[in-house]
């Protein structure tokens, strides 16, 4: 069983359950996945290799909260996204994408902006966002305030700090066996939250 650490210690825990309790308390959550330098693109030109399994995981759990995944053409092109089994999706994109919603979700397509495309999901009904945009696109939103909570991950701590000062934020540290994650999470018209 994985061991995670805080400021208190060690104690042993399920990491689906820990990533489900995690996240559950944030409505617009975004997440970003770094190398041990804090770079968010592999060689491949996407986030593959960045992670590993716990990483899935985490975002996993992040997508089933949600009632609707957001993200951009860039990112879906590259990352060779699949529709979410459990969510709507939205692109932000001025291409045509060749995807069609499965019965009983929704492919929304959005030219509007980082945080305006955000802000009709909203708009739309929608409460619980999880956003995967970029490194450009998660700055604008965090420079916006714009987000309850964002999750850093890289299997090196150096990743999560080195991602974290480029995004000009303050992270609470979980080290996991193969994983660092960086929360940082914001009440409503606070600014970030003191660690």
């Amino acid at each position: 069983m994985p061991k995670v650490t805080d400021s208190i210690g060690f104690y042993p825990v399920e990491t689906d359950e820990l990533f489900a309790e995690l996240v559950s308390g944030f409505p617009i959550t975004a997440s970003l996945v770094a190398d041990e330098n804090g770079k968010t693109v592999s060689s491949e030109g996407n986030s593959s290799g960045l992670g590993n399994s716990t990483d899935l995981s985490l975002l996993v759990a992040l997508r089933r909260k949600s009632q609707v995944i957001l993200t951009t053409g860039k990112t879906f092109r590259s990352d060779r996204y699949k529709f979410p089994k459990y969510a709507d999706l939205a692109v932000l994109t001025n291409q045509e994408l060749k995807l069609s919603a499965p019965e009983g979700q929704e492919l929304i397509l959005s030219s509007l902006g980082y945080l305006q495309t955000l802000t009709d999901l909203r708009l739309k009904g929608y409460k619980r966002v999880h956003v995967e945009y970029g490194i450009t696109g998660i700055s604008a939103l965090v420079k916006a305030k714009a987000l309850d909570a964002l999750l850093l991950s890289s299997r090196e701590k150096s990743g999560v700090l080195a991602l974290a000062s480029e995004l000009n934020v303050k992270p609470l540290l979980l080290a996991l066996e193969d994983l660092y994650v960086g929360l940082v999470a914001w009440q409503p018209g606070s600014n970030e939250l003191d660690r």
